[in-house]
């Protein structure tokens, strides 16, 4: 099941103009786009008359007008033109309500006056000019769930990823750390002694020996906030914090925000930001290509084990995977499962 009344991402903002997009989120077909003016508007996908997709229809200032018959609605979804006639009363489409920030288009799935824009997610980083950022957004044959227990278990960097960011010791050197605060999962990664993997012999100060961290954040539905530092051996910051939450001596940060599409299918929207300074620019192609590629293994995992639950005899399922054994690496995952749960179940006795 999917958790509604809350935000997900529609779109990156450059993906939402003056040309008509469909995108599918929580089996809801959505037409985005911007009035003349630069806002941008969501609107349920489909004609009121004939269900013609409003995505094949054009844009008439700040209205939208069906392919087929000429119907035009506007940006709240009621239709203002009917043409040869009168346009009817009381017809329209469904309007989403819709916010902007930090490089995204969010949509509210549900109940309307339920939408909080406070409560949309916010990644400042993506939108700050003193930051370098590279993004990508991947149409994936998976259920979400598939993707969130990937990016809460990164044990699998070590093996999924090792002709980049990844080699054995992140795996077998780290000492791990769990949290649940509220609705939120933390997952810290404090790698002591390790060689470094590829990516960041090329692009970071160390070639060697090095200590290498990852501090993992989860918030419902479906956003992850994932920072990457590393130091020489036994580095701390100067000021006495924890290092944990800084990129140290060479570091960046990963962004995910995934949006449910169909109970096979999911919208990945991925970011990584990093400081100026920590890639060179004439670095930085192909730094940001190894890190695409790390997002492009991972799509080849999550599609397999969807195949694999959609071939399953005993009828597994994305949140029954029929899992025949636990490992520790599994905590935070199990934690944000289970956040999931009791906000489902909250919102069915609501």
């Amino acid at each position: 099941m999917f958790l509604r009344d809350q935000w997900y991402v529609g779109a990156w903002s450059d993906e939402v103009g003056r040309v008509p997009l469909g995108r599918t989120i929580l089996g809801e077909d959505i037409v985005f786009y911007r009035t003349e003016a630069g806002k941008p508007v969501a609107l349920a996908n489909h004609c009121a008359h004939r269900r013609l997709p409003l995505t094949a229809g054009r844009l008439r200032g700040d209205t939208i007008e069906c392919g087929y018959h000429g119907l035009v609605y506007d940006e709240s979804g009621r239709c203002v033109k009917v043409p040869g006639q009168e346009a009817a009363r009381n017809i329209g489409v469904k309007s989403y309500p819709v916010i902007e920030r930090d490089q995204f288009v969010s949509v509210w799935i549900g109940d309307s006056a339920l939408a909080d824009p406070a409560s949309a997610i916010s990644f400042p980083r993506l939108s700050d000019a003193n930051w370098g950022c590279t993004k990508v957004r991947l149409h994936i044959g998976c259920n979400y769930l598939l993707i969130l227990d990937n990016l809460l278990d990164l044990s699998h960097v070590a093996y999924v990823h090792n002709s980049t960011i990844g080699n054995a010791p992140v795996a077998e050197n780290a000492q791990v750390k769990f949290s649940r605060r509220g609705s939120t999962v933390r997952v810290t990664r404090d790698m002591y002694g390790v060689p470094a993997a590829r990516t960041y012999a090329e692009f970071g100060p160390h070639q060697g020996i090095f200590d290498r961290w990852q501090l993992s954040e989860y918030y419902p539905p479906g956003y992850f906030f994932i920072n990457n530092g590393s130091g020489s051996c036994g580095w701390m910051p100067a000021d006495g914090t924890s290092r944990i939450e800084t990129q140290g001596e060479w570091g960046f940060q990963v962004y995910h925000c995934i949006t449910p599409e169909t109970p096979t299918s999911s919208h990945q929207f991925w970011a990584l930001a990093h400081e100026h300074s920590a890639v060179a620019p004439a670095g930085r192609e192909e730094f940001y290509r190894q890190c695409h590629q790390v997002v492009l293994e991972d799509l080849g995992i999550y599609e397999a084990q969807q195949r694999s639950l959609d071939t399953d005899p005993a009828g597994a399922n994305a949140e029954h995977v029929g899992a025949r054994v636990t490992i520790e690496a599994d905590r935070g995952l199990l934690m944000a499962r289970a956040i999931l749960r009791d906000m489902l179940a909250q919102r069915a006795a609501a």
